[in-house]
């Protein structure tokens, strides 16, 4: 029955991506698209592609960073070929988590516990998004009445605001969460009393290494405005004429908006809701979906390096015990 539903709910993420795709396709002057895809820019296609190196450089810093806070030294390496596996999971699954299960299940061999390694990867989800939100806040605040009035930005921008509000004040009061176990009755079970041990033991030290978390986040704001000039990058490739100041709205507004799983990995809705602000700036359909679909298109080509290491992760598994026979 689980596996019914599942495969359920990727049929109608997959449903709901190539409908929306092909109604926006359809209904956009096909040959000025490909005109200007097709025009782009390779140098600045590669200053794109480059700018992504870095921010997957960022990235798996950030997450050794918060290993190592744990306690867990982790090599660089053996993270990196993690987080391109991760990348292109996360890119060729139907979920954007899809990538976290894999940095999970490798980061419990060096944490010892799946619940540590769990709580190392939910805190460094969370303060990239974190970052995402404010710099979108920031974009949103600075941006001028015009760009103030993008469809939903505002009620994104506050709801979320709420939502990191309420998780800021969880993370800097101990005991809250313990209290709603108890009210809960949930610490009356075992099973669910030892993983909450776990991450409020994690979760603690963090707060104990406040510094690091700070810098964490400080390495999320420059990786977050990467993706931003990123997409800037793109977009100039394109010959697109969108304003910076409007890319740094627009691009963290969308990012957290996709993030919603009823799409698969966000294809179909990212394009919808970049023709809706285009719009709202007087910029064409075409030029929306060529900048949209370029942009997410390159990210999945890079991250087929992922498949590669994966590929070599296979044969390297597959090899160790032939050599233990041979011996």
């Amino acid at each position: 029955m689980k596996t019914i539903r599942k495969s359920a709910l990727l049929l109608a993420k997959l449903a709901v991506s190539i409908v929306l795709l092909v109604y926006l396709v359809s209904t956009s002057d096909a040959s000025a698209l490909l005109r200007r895809v097709r025009a782009g820019d390779p140098l600045l296609l590669a200053l794109a592609a480059a700018l992504y190196v870095v921010l997957l450089g960022i990235s798996i810093w950030r997450w050794q960073l918060l290993l190592k806070a744990q306690g867990y030294p982790a090599p660089l390496g053996q993270l990196s070929a993690s987080y391109l596996v991760a990348t292109f999971f996360n890119n060729f699954l139907p979920s954007n988590i899809g990538g976290d299960l894999i940095r999970v299940r490798d980061g419990k061999q060096l944490t010892g516990s799946l619940t540590s390694s769990l709580a190392v990867v939910a805190i460094d989800r969370i303060v990239g998004f974190g970052a995402l939100y404010f710099l979108a806040a920031v974009a949103y605040v600075l941006g001028g009445s015009a760009l103030r009035a993008l469809p939903g930005a505002h009620f994104v921008v506050l709801g979320l605001g709420g939502l990191f509000g309420a998780m800021a004040y969880v993370f800097f009061r101990p005991g809250i969460v313990r209290r709603w176990m108890a009210i809960s009755g949930l610490n009356r079970m075992p099973w669910a009393q030892e993983r909450f041990e776990t991450v409020q033991s994690a979760v603690h030290v963090y707060r104990q290494e406040i510094g690091v978390v700070w810098l964490a986040f400080l390495g999320s704001v420059a990786l977050q405005s990467l993706v931003v000039f990123y997409f800037f990058c793109i977009a100039r490739a394109l010959d697109v004429p969108l304003a910076l100041g409007a890319t740094f709205l627009m691009v963290p507004l969308c990012g957290l908006i996709q993030s919603v799983p009823i799409s698969f990995n966000g294809w179909g809705i990212r394009e919808s809701v970049f023709i809706l602000y285009f719009a709202h700036v007087g910029l064409s359909k075409e030029n929306a979906l060529a900048f949209s679909l370029v942009g997410a298109s390159l990210v999945v080509l890079l991250s087929l390096s992922g498949a590669v290491v994966w590929t070599s992760r296979g044969r390297s598994s597959e090899s160790a015990p032939a050599s233990r026979e041979s011996t």
